[in-house]
């Protein structure tokens, strides 16, 4: 029996784009991915590592000590967006050919040595900038899971069980027979999996519903990303596999023999859960919690000292305000080197105020400190009360949240709380599922017949054929919202076309999922 997998990111990506499916999931038999990885995808990824450890019951230091260990994994693979990239010009691509234009405009030989210390300089900024930006990167993925820690884990505890974390799970999608594909008949039965895995499995401790978490980090929070979690897939496919294992567990717990093995397998907790039910549990909904990394943008400072055009992350997390002089004239309510997490701030009086940026300037928090202690800074904020006024009755009002981490004023919310929307819960419905089983059933069904048509092509020219048939590129997401790393494929030559691997840009692709990993390792 032959088994076809599938998951929720390679659904999401045919509808995107059909080549980009084909590319990223079937090409070479297993797919192809960039050699380097998006920077937010890193990012992200390490960022879920650590919550992983937290909600598995580890102190935070230990939750940072592997999300660093799964950051470090992509030190030197980290790949910019184009945007930030094309303002970075030493790195665009042809910086070299363009050097060489200018100097010989200028009538220097490329032999000089002036132009080869150019270019050899340029090289050396990029290269020290990729270092900086590693650093900073790393210190974000840790500010991330520190101040998680510190202002989400505790609610989050108080108000759920978590029952599982990070668990793999795959449910048959579809089965197929000898003669069930029209154009291209099968050659054995086959069966198409689903694999999922949930960030985890939550218990209401109010009233013992079920819920998966997932969680998301984003640049920035706005009504386009609440509204897009109403519609995401991600709810319905993960409660699917957990749902029907859930109910099998049942069924084995509350059956007369406890001989069954699926007994072995079921964690106390959840045990006890089952065990207390009178019948098999549903998934009410999908808890959404999203951790915000604020914006890229250039950065003046950082460009003047590497010499090229530079980004920089703009998070508070890593980034803060120092005073580096003070007014010329008049008392000054602070000193040089006082720190603010905030250009903006509240005064005494209730009005608001901003830093003024002759005085303050941002600097990196890494570089002149660790970023745990800036975290027990942030965090060591409380709402600050005024004093009684009995000449006119007035009782003690709220002035705003004073933190060590600001030494001008007060800001309206506390330091982590801003990194940090309120959670987002969508409820399931029945209708929404079967919509939704229907719809993959039959697209992956139509995917699979593709790529059984694809493989067998005979030469270079029908396999490019049925390519253009069964996954066309879309031309609509090539470029926006971010580029697409297959576009040099799309649009490239015959050479990158046929053998993207040898290209170096590219690099087999790594199962994400253990039921495919570990078919892929047994089939050598």
């Amino acid at each position: 029996m032959r088994t076809v997998w599938t998951d929720r990111s390679r659904v999401e990506t045919y509808q995107r784009c059909n080549r980009l499916r084909w590319l990223e999931y079937h090409e070479g038999g297993i797919g192809i991915q960039p050699a380097k990885k998006a920077l937010p995808l890193v990012v992200g990824g390490s960022v879920h590592v650590g919550l992983q450890h937290l909600l598995l019951g580890q102190t935070e230091d230990q939750a940072v000590d592997f999300a660093l260990a799964d950051f470090s994994l992509h030190k030197s693979a980290l790949a910019l967006d184009t945007t930030e990239l094309a303002a970075m010009t030493p790195q665009a691509e042809g910086f070299d050919s363009q050097v060489a234009a200018q100097a010989r405009e200028l009538g220097m030989a490329e032999d000089d040595p002036t132009f080869r210390e150019l270019v050899a300089n340029r090289a050396s900024q990029a290269a020290e900038f990729d270092r900086w930006l590693y650093d900073e990167q790393s210190s974000l993925v840790e500010g991330m899971v520190r101040a998680y820690a510190r202002r989400r884990l505790q609610p989050l505890l108080a108000e759920f069980e978590v029952l599982e974390v990070e668990r793999e799970g795959q449910w048959q999608l579809a089965n197929w027979a000898p003669g069930d594909f029209p154009c291209h008949p099968v050659a054995e039965p086959a069966d198409l999996m689903f694999m999922s895995r949930p960030d985890a499995l939550l218990r209401s401790r109010a009233d013992n519903s079920l819920y998966i978490l997932s969680y998301k980090t984003a640049a920035s929070w706005d009504i386009r990303k609440q509204r897009d979690a109403e519609h995401d897939m991600q709810g319905l496919s993960e409660g699917v596999e957990v749902e029907r294992r859930l109910g099998e567990w049942w069924q084995a717990l509350h059956q007369p023999s406890q001989d069954d093995p699926r007994l072995q397998e079921i964690p106390v907790a959840t045990w006890n859960y089952l065990r207390a039910l009178p019948a098999p549990p549903r998934i009410l909904g999908i808890r959404y919690e999203y951790l915000l990394k604020s914006y890229r943008g250039l950065d003046k400072d950082l460009s003047a000292r590497f010499g090229i055009n530079v980004w920089s992350q703009r998070s508070h997390l890593i980034r803060k305000y120092v005073a580096t002089s003070i007014p010329q004239r008049g008392q000054s309510a602070y000193n040089v080197g006082d720190e603010c997490w905030s250009f903006d701030w509240i005064k005494d009086d209730g009005s608001s105020s901003k830093l003024a940026w002759q005085n303050w300037k941002s600097r990196p928090v890494w570089e002149d400190g660790s970023v745990k202690a800036w975290i027990d800074a942030l965090d060591d904020s409380q709402m600050a009360m005024s004093a009684f006024d009995s000449t006119v009755g007035q009782e003690p009002r709220e002035m705003g949240w004073k933190s060590r981490a600001q030494a001008l004023g007060y800001t309206t919310q506390h330091p982590l709380d801003e990194v940090f929307p309120a959670p987002l819960t969508v409820y399931r419905s029945d209708d929404q599922l079967r919509d939704w089983v229907e719809q993959v059933e039959a697209q992956e069904s139509r995917v699979a017949e593709a790529v059984a048509q694809v493989d067998n092509a005979t030469d270079d020219g029908e396999r490019r054929h049925l390519l253009n048939v069964h996954f066309p590129m879309s031309r609509k997401a090539c470029s926006y919202p971010t580029e697409c790393a297959m576009t040099k494929i799309c649009y490239g030559g015959d050479d990158i076309r046929l053998k993207p691997l040898e290209s170096g840009l590219f690099r087999i692709r790594e199962p994400h999922h253990t039921p495919e990993k570990d078919a892929v390792e047994t089939r050598g």
